[in-house]
């Protein structure tokens, strides 16, 4: 037999009895209406659910989108929060750098108007010698006074009661003898 003999045959016999349908009693097409009623209750019902579900989901999609849109303004009021925070603490950190330059400022035109004053008051001791000798003894016990015994009060009264008192001694004693 040749190959296509086989689907030839298959072709012509079409002559298939068929059968015929089954005759359904009275009590099977009742049961088959109920149970088709059923059925389309039971779509009914899942379309109600499934609409119902959707709704749902609508909500929660809203719900969800709101707590990203609270998260979203936290975050944001936290960054304007630290960015003020940030802003005023440079402000701070400003005002305490003016403050500080500022009391330099006072410290240091202090300093200088006591360097000044000393300076004058060690031209006047200078001029008020009477020999060479007694010009460089003065000259030298003022040289060690820098700025910072100026600035300490007990340094300069320390400094001054042992470095100047041989001058002091000598004109108070000087005095007293006259």
């Amino acid at each position: 037999m040749d190959k296509e003999d086989i689907f030839k045959k298959a072709e012509t016999e079409e002559t298939v009895v068929k059968k015929p349908r089954r005759k359904l009693t009275e009590k099977q097409l009742a049961n088959l209406a109920k149970g088709r009623e059923r059925m389309k209750l039971k779509r009914e019902e899942a379309k109600k659910n499934k609409d119902v579900l959707q709704v749902e989901k609508k909500k929660k999609k809203e719900v969800i989108q709101g707590e990203k849109e609270h998260i979203k303004l936290t975050k944001e009021n936290l960054k304007k929060k630290r960015k003020t925070i940030k802003e005023i603490s440079q402000k701070k950190e400003m005002a305490i750098l003016e403050k500080l330059q500022q009391k330099e400022k006072k410290e240091n035109k202090k300093k200088q108007s006591l360097e000044d004053l000393f300076h004058k008051l060690k031209v006047d001791c200078l001029s008020q010698a009477k020999s060479v000798r007694e010009y460089t003894d003065i000259k030298e016990s003022l040289e060690g006074i820098d700025g910072d015994i100026l600035m300490d009060d007990t340094k300069l009264k320390d400094y001054v009661s042992k470095a100047m008192s041989p001058f002091i001694n000598g004109s108070i004693v000087e005095e007293q003898e006259e």
